[in-house]
């Protein structure tokens, strides 16, 4: 039976990019040399539209690691005709820039406005919607994900994302489930697992401790998120997916990233 592929976000070495101590090149190749075995690719990482990708190509060539997933962000809640038009030619300009990465899933997320949460809810689902026959012309399917913080008010709980799935429809729009998120809103997220599982595509992975009025992200194992019987769950039912590690804030980048990978193993070969 297939295990899910232990994947790492470039998200987790955000730090160290944002402050030159690493490249995203640097993040790829450092990846393969943990046991990292796909990878969950921040959009922005890659710079502008105009942007020379070509070492970050040659990363990926030289270490094999695919581009399971991407996230980014998009207007898809503003109607009418001139927007959904813009953002046809949005979209259509991320997709394919992540098709020539071979990526499989992109990740949407979008600006909040100044809709209530209910009717947010809606037109993010038509959104999302919309934009996945136009992922699928470039072999992408498109997820979204439950968010903590004040996002967590709009899509933090397993009914808020049933709510936006259901406003979605038949389009093809799949769920990337974090784990850790549901922490930040006070949420059960075995119970979450159990309800969502069936639309879930991808998974991010994410331990957190308190932290002031909110939680900060710790390596996998060392806070209050069990992620141990997901990751077990995922692995007896033969998910073919990505299990994205996403952490830091304790020490080095490296080192959060080589725990958390660990603890992953560990739990995923138990058996």
């Amino acid at each position: 039976m297939a295990k899910p592929a232990i994947g790492m976000m470039t998200y987790s070495f955000g730090r160290s990019i944002r402050e030159g101590c690493m490249s995203l090149p640097d993040a790829i190749r450092l990846c393969a040399t943990l046991g990292v075995e796909a990878i969950d690719l921040a959009e922005a990482h890659l710079g502008d539209p105009q942007a020379d990708i070509s070492a970050f190509l040659a990363a990926l060539s030289d270490t094999g690691l695919p581009v399971a997933s991407s996230h980014t962000g998009l207007d898809l809640i503003t109607r009418g005709e001139a927007a959904r038009g813009e953002r046809e030619q949005e979209a259509r300009r991320i997709f394919e820039r992540l098709g020539k990465l071979d990526c499989g899933h992109v990740m949407l997320g979008s600006p909040t406005g100044d809709l209530s949460a209910e009717d947010w809810r809606r037109e993010y689902g038509i959104g999302l919607g919309e934009c996945a026959p136009i992922a699928a012309d470039y072999g992408i399917t498109v997820t979204f994900e439950n968010r903590g913080g004040p996002a967590g008010l709009l899509v933090g709980t397993a009914d808020h994302c049933e709510e936006i799935l259901g406003h979605a429809g038949d389009t093809g729009v799949r769920f990337t489930f974090d784990v850790g998120n549901f922490r930040y809103v006070g949420a059960d997220h075995n119970a979450a697992f159990e309800r969502l599982a069936q639309y879930t595509a991808h998974v991010h992975l994410k331990d957190v401790v308190p932290r002031g009025e909110s939680f900060g992200m710790v390596p996998l194992g060392e806070g209050e998120v069990d992620n141990a019987p997901i990751i077990r769950k995922l692995a007896a039912s033969g998910f073919g997916g990505c299990l994205a590690i996403e952490c830091g804030g304790l020490g080095t980048d490296e080192d959060d990233a080589r725990k958390s990978v660990e603890f992953v193993q560990n739990v995923r070969n138990e058996g």
